[in-house]
């Protein structure tokens, strides 16, 4: 038996047991990896509860035992045998009624054991012991649970063959007798439900960790909602925000890179060994690797989840339960995604599942124009609302055409009322301006994009360029508040030649007579990040996504358009002629936080 002293006070006190592992129940790894470790002799204490019952009432001559006990239990560990393991767990069942506050160490000790993938009997004692120690001494809860927890992310090194990242068959038998017990546990426990979303908070692997352990984690939450439903909202808002900080250290190198070998095999996308040996890579790059290959596999099992939810066994639509979804996906994406600066592709988890029915796409589509209008929302919510509205209706190919006619009219009546209240008031562009009408400017923005992306779809009848020309965009390009100016040159080139094919309006005056405020390669970084369904790289995930739920153009207007006709620098627009601060001729960038709204804070 080994040994281990503690003092009086260690053993006993009025505080309530704390929940975090014990360094005594922390094994220390001594041994060199190349020596194999001694095996672990078991030996079962003849009277437990006695020796239970001694120690709680302080008796110094137990102490001994006791804590050799609880050593002897912690360096059994995975290599006690499944005999004595249900003898040990039949054995603590019965001391159930005793422990209390001061043996705590006895129940962590017994709860941290490697349980999960072992015979049906230890599974069952165990889960036996865990409900019953539970239910008779609530305080003891919080630590099973988040015992529970960190089974989540178990991953068996030894295996090999995985299909996606996803659990082998023996793995996925040990998570499900996980669940098995947390579920008991919260029948029994239903004030649990609080405890156990904070150890899901606790427990979710560091962004860092391993592509499985995240995978692992993510797909046993997903599992959770299936039995417990009221905690679907939240388990969802985790995981997607745990998501986001991933999907924003993805660097823009990396999506190049994927995008450029979209038509090769996944094999030769990622870093592979080579005669054994390890190639050199650059740490930074191999971690860049690592979490676009964590959101990828994430986000293909947050893909299948969406599908299997709302779809029945012969692929019909579940609609009522497709609602309920919805209701949670638009609440986290409210939170957690549409705040966001800069995601890459986290936020194809609603572009997906709206693809399930156009009535989804045009909800959110009419939510997404509440929140522009939303006069209590930040300037920068609603700059990102309109930068969502705008490539959602651009990209998604199961947006209907009265949708997008109806938004357009929308944004154009907006706009116009807006410059009817404010435009006479406008003598000097300076930064106060820009601070004061940047949702303006970005719904103007969000207005040129859609024109200049979806003009075959607008303007492929009479019927359809009457409905364009009421929009009267050429008031929306003459204002004194200048929108051409200070849009992104790349959308604004692409909006002049198509108004200008079409004989909508003609903006080349108006952006030759006036001075450019931003510079041109900053205003095409903007763009890319303004507007969010930009190209679908990730090589595991994109085939829920490509081709068939995105839409593509051969004239896409993040390609620089040139126009080089000199008839198109001809004035046939009458210029307004204004004032310009000085400050404005040497004015940065929108920062990347706020866009329009942090150009200003940059000067003051």
């Amino acid at each position: 038996m080994s040994s281990y002293r503690t003092t009086k006070t260690s053993s006993h006190n009025s505080r309530p047991p704390s929940t975090s592992t014990p360094s005594i129940l922390k094994k220390r790894n001594t041994q060199l990896n190349n020596v194999p470790k001694q095996k672990v002799q078991f030996n079962l204490v003849d009277n437990l509860k006695a020796l239970l019952i001694s120690f709680d009432q302080n008796n110094d001559k137990e102490k001994l035992k006791y804590n050799n006990l609880i050593c002897d239990i912690r360096d059994a560990g995975i290599e006690i045998k499944d005999s004595e393991l249900v003898a040990l767990l039949k054995d603590a069942r019965n001391c159930v009624n005793i422990l209390n506050e001061n043996l705590t160490l006895f129940v962590k000790v017994i709860l941290i054991l490697k349980w999960m993938n072992r015979n049906d009997e230890v599974v069952n004692e165990y889960r036996g012991f865990l409900l019953d120690v539970c239910t008779a001494h609530n305080y003891h809860t919080k630590f099973a649970i988040e015992q529970l927890v960190t089974c989540f992310s178990h991953v068996d090194t030894t295996v090999f063959d995985r299909v996606n990242g996803m659990p082998s068959e023996e793995e996925e038998r040990g998570f499900q007798n996980v669940h098995k017990t947390l579920e008991a546990l919260l029948k029994v426990i239903p004030l649990a439900k609080d405890l156990l979303m904070t150890a899901l908070r606790k427990k979710f692997p560091y962004k860092k960790s391993s592509v499985e352990s995240h995978l692992h984690y993510i797909h046993n939450l997903l599992f959770v909602t299936e039995y417990e439903k009221s905690l679907r909202k939240p388990i969802l808002s985790l995981i997607v925000s745990k998501l986001v900080e991933i999907d924003v250290h993805i660097s823009r190198e990396e999506l190049d890179r994927l995008e450029s070998n979209v038509n090769v095999g996944i094999e030769d996308i990622f870093p592979m060994d080579v005669d054994g040996e390890c190639m050199q890579v650059d740490p930074d790059k191999l971690e860049a690797e690592s979490f676009s290959h964590t959101l990828d596999v994430c986000l293909r099992r947050l893909f299948v989840y969406m599908n299997t939810t709302c779809h029945d066994p012969d692929g019909g639509l579940l609609w009522n339960d497709t609602k309920l979804l919805y209701h949670d996906l638009l609440s986290v994406f409210e939170s957690e995604i549409l705040p966001t600066y800069n995601s890459s592709h986290i936020q194809y988890v609603i572009y997906y599942f709206l693809s399930f029915k156009t009535t989804l796409a045009e909800n959110f589509s009419n939510w997404l124009w509440k929140k522009c209008c939303d006069v209590s929302s930040s300037s920068t919510i609603r700059q990102a609302a309109a930068g969502y509205l705008a490539s959602f209706l651009c990209r998604a190919p199961f947006i209907l055409n009265s949708v997008l006619k109806n938004t357009l009219f929308e944004m154009s009546t907006w706009c116009n009322n807006y410059i009817n209240r404010v435009d006479k008031s406008v003598k000097v562009v300076n930064e106060d301006l820009l601070r004061w009408h940047a949702v303006f400017y970005s719904m103007c923005q969000s207005l040129f994009y859609i024109i200049s992306f979806r003009h075959h779809d607008l303007m492929d009848s009479k019927r359809n360029l009457k409905f364009m020309e009421n929009l009267n965009l050429s008031k929306i390009v003459t204002s004194r508040l200048s929108p051409l100016r200070l849009c992104c040159s790349t959308v604004v080139n692409r909006f002049a030649h198509i108004t200008k094919t079409y004989q909508l309006t003609y903006c080349y005056a108006v952006m030759d007579g006036h001075i450019r405020i931003t510079d041109q390669s900053i205003k095409d970084e903007w763009l890319y990040s303004f507007f969010p369904f930009d190209f679908y790289v990730l090589p595991r995930s994109k085939d829920f996504i490509m081709p068939d739920l995105y839409r593509h153009f051969e004239d896409d207007i993040n390609k620089h358009v040139n126009i080089d006709d000199e008839e198109d620098k001809d004035s046939s627009l009458p210029i307004d002629t204004m004032d310009i601060s000085p400050s404005m001729l040497s004015t940065s960038s929108p920062a990347k936080t706020d866009w329009l709204g942090q150009l200003v804070n940059q000067h003051q």
